[in-house]
């Protein structure tokens, strides 16, 4: 059977830019602890090639989890990896969760990595990753694609730099940076002062400071003038009645008063209410709609 799952090219490419890279073993090295190791460890080619056929992701994941490496070395340019399954397997799971919008859990990872590494492991190695790269994850397509170019050319089979460590990348973007400046408007804003904005209706509007109910109608209100901006009463005055009298308009717009009579300025105006269709009543059935005569 095929060791390599078809993917052999590919996983010795990638191996070695990563021993090139870091100067990592090929086989990685027995457990801190001292625990033995419970069963042959692959090789870097065997285990990138598993986990290329296990998760069955597209290849710029692949060159995308180069790519962050690289970027990665740019950062520290003395960094040395004592295992590069290590190495693969965090930038393989990163580049995966930023190009694929459906991933897989970090509890499937631990599978693809052959059971090398616990949760836990795989948990801490993905933010110790994303901390050393200081969150700077994105790559750009284009950028991608002449990265992965060159990648092919040097390290593919028969490559011309397969013992020579790759210029690292160093990243340019900025933008998740909290010290970043932030860039002044091109053009001024101009404020207009609040008297020179008119308004484009007239709206009906009476304020109540009392705090009636919104199912009480409004009081009807209407102008004497024809600017909205004018600063004469918008209501008739009210003459002074003695208490007790009553007053009654007569056909020639007076007020028949105990003494005399006042002119009155303008006929009063009633509220007529709306009748609205059965149906179109909300809550309790009690009419909603009120309408005031106005001079518009």
């Amino acid at each position: 059977s095929d060791s390599y799952y078809g993917h052999e090219e590919v996983a010795k490419m990638c191996a070695r830019f990563i021993t090139a890279l870091f100067s990592c073993p090929d086989v990685p090295p027995p457990p801190a602890n001292g625990a033995a190791p419970t069963g042959p460890q692959p090789t870097l080619a065997a285990f990138i090639a598993y986990a290329l056929h296990r998760t069955r992701l597209a290849s710029s994941v692949t060159y995308c989890a180069l790519f962050l490496l690289s970027r990665l070395k740019g950062r520290f340019p003395a960094a040395r990896g004592s295992s590069g399954h290590r190495l693969f397997i965090s930038a393989f799971m990163i580049a995966s969760k930023v190009i694929c919008d459906d991933t897989y859990s970090n509890k499937s990872w631990c599978v693809v990595g052959q059971g090398m590494f616990s949760l836990r492991e795989i948990n801490q190695m993905e933010r110790e990753m994303c901390s050393y790269l200081e969150w700077v994850l994105n790559v750009k397509p284009e950028e991608l694609a002449e990265f992965e170019a060159e990648v092919k050319r040097d390290y593919g089979t028969g490559g011309l730099k397969t013992g020579v460590a790759p210029s690292p990348v160093t990243p340019t973007t900025t933008t998740n940076s909290p010290t970043a400046p932030v860039s002044a408007p091109a053009q001024p804003v101009s404020v207009r002062s609040a008297a020179s904005v008119q308004p484009t209706t007239r709206a009906n509007i009476s304020y109540n400071p009392t705090g009636t109910p919104e199912s009480s109608p409004p009081s009807p209100s209407h102008s004497d003038s024809s600017s909205p901006a004018s600063s004469e009463p918008r209501t008739p005055p009210t003459p002074d009645v003695p208490a007790g009298v009553s007053r009654q308009p007569t056909r020639a717009g007076m007020s028949a008063v105990k003494g005399g009579a006042v002119p009155m300025t303008k006929p009063v105006v009633q509220s007529v209410q709306v009748k609205v269709a059965e149906e179109r009543i909300p809550g309790n059935g009690q009419p909603f709609a009120f309408a005031s005569a106005a001079e518009w």
